[in-house]
């Protein structure tokens, strides 16, 4: 039984929650009900601290199998408890790339084993349709499908069985294969001249022209118009906190080199009103963590993506404590946004009766500085930026898993697929 203060309608108010044995809210009432039967109770109703629903991360990158120096299942889901998701979504791109059935359950056991957080993977663009067949009658192990830009060029015509067979989601690197997989020919802050963020617009068109039956979600959009112009029935999108934080200027070094490339200042600025004004369906934190030898490579040869699950909340909650965005676009950007996405909204990404009994405790008057402690890599490209709303407590499958600092349990891990919540 858990004592908390949550929004309702933009109203602070005390709630009694009960939670049954599989980690699920069994009841909910208003005040403070009184404990009866020996129940546990969990005040997180007190002080300044306010309770929201877990936060769900639609795109990260765990690693772990021969990728396990950059990061391990109990690294980067320990980075994500502390910064309060309950839930995280796992990208494919792992080594051995998770493309069949065999790898997907060997990824939901070792989350079952070793993971702090809820868990979902994507799975890859196989190489044959015979897969996606067998994969599509396994949709318990995996929530979507994921197409990057090479899978365009060498596996279009897989892509367009999934896109007539498959019900489901199917999360987009939107880059033309033709700019995304060429070299640089300038410095590392004008690569993006080389990957334009325009083809991000050809790309959404081109499988909007070619889909039957899937939903289709742009991942870390880079071009401030998509999210307009590319709206239509079945196609959601979110951004990342690096394209509406940083520009182009600020790329220096590997630190801070990203596919698709950060954009110019206009880009970033237009990117940022985009998002005030809601105009995402979530925002995720691409968290992709490279060792330390690795991002002191000559900038040719680093590999793309930092370090930012440890970030992303707590940027979104600044956005909140300056008055930037509203308690319900913060909801809808880490919480009901990524569940209504994923398909899961009737089990995930809000307190209601019902749905995992998954909350983020956080003290809005805190301040800190961003950084990384949880995941192997040392250091972020969004290291440095002073951030007010810091997360207290992170209760997954009502457990406390994260408590003022330090990581106290592990919870009975739930594996999401389509079939399982939908």
């Amino acid at each position: 039984m858990f004592y908390v203060k949550t929004f309702i309608d933009e109203s602070l108010t005390d709630l009694t929650i009960y939670v049954d044995l599989y980690g699920f809210i069994a009841k909910i009432a208003l005040g403070r009900e009184l404990s009866t039967g020996g129940c546990e109770v969990i005040d997180i109703a007190n002080g300044k601290l306010i309770t929201l629903p877990g936060f769900i991360d639609l795109h990260v990158h765990i690693r772990d199998y021969d990728f396990s120096y950059k990061e391990t299942m109990e690294s980067g889901t320990l980075a994500a408890v502390s910064s309060g998701y309950t839930l995280v979504c796992d990208m494919p791109n792992t080594n051995p790339r998770i493309d069949n059935v065999e790898l997907l359950m060997r990824r939901a056991e070792l989350a079952r084993s070793k993971s702090y957080v809820d868990y979902s993977a994507y799975c890859g663009i196989p190489n044959d349709v015979n897969t996606v067949d067998e994969l599509i009658k396994n949709e318990d192990l995996f929530i979507g499908f994921k197409i990057y830009p090479e899978d365009l060029r060498d596996k279009l015509n897989v892509i367009k069985y999934v896109l007539r067979n498959y019900g489901g989601l199917v999360v987009v690197h939107a880059e033309l294969p033709e700019y995304a997989l060429r070299s640089s020919t300038r410095e590392l802050r004008l690569r993006y001249l080389d990957r334009p963020s325009w083809n991000e617009l050809s790309v959404v068109e081109f499988l909007k022209g070619m889909n039957k039956n899937a939903k289709i979600h742009i991942t870390h959009s880079t071009h401030p118009s998509t999210p307009t112009r590319c709206r239509s029935p079945g196609i959601t999108f979110d951004t990342t906190p690096y394209y509406f934080m940083l520009s182009s200027d600020d790329v220096e070094d590997c630190w801070r080199k990203v596919n698709p490339p950060i954009n110019d200042f206009i880009s970033k600025s237009l990117i940022f009103k985009n998002l005030i004004e809601g105009l995402y369906d979530a925002v995720v934190s691409d968290h992709a963590p490279h060792s330390y030898s690795e991002k002191l490579c000559d900038w040719r040869l680093c590999p793309a993506g930092f370090a930012a699950v440890e970030i992303t909340s707590r940027v979104l909650l600044t956005l909140l404590t300056k008055g930037f965005i509203s308690h319900n676009l913060l909801i809808k950007y880490l919480c009901s946004g990524p569940a209504k996405i994923l398909g899961i909204d009737n089990y995930f990404g809000s307190i209601s009766v019902g749905c995992r009994a998954s909350f983020t405790v956080v003290d809005l008057s805190k301040e800190g500085i961003t950084g990384v402690k949880f995941t192997k890599t040392p250091k972020s490209g969004l290291d440095g930026f002073r951030y007010r709303g810091e997360v207290i407590k992170t209760v997954v499958g009502g457990e406390v898993v994260y408590d003022y600092g330090e990581v106290v349990g592990r919870p009975k891990v739930v594996v999401v697929g389509r079939g399982s919540y939908s």
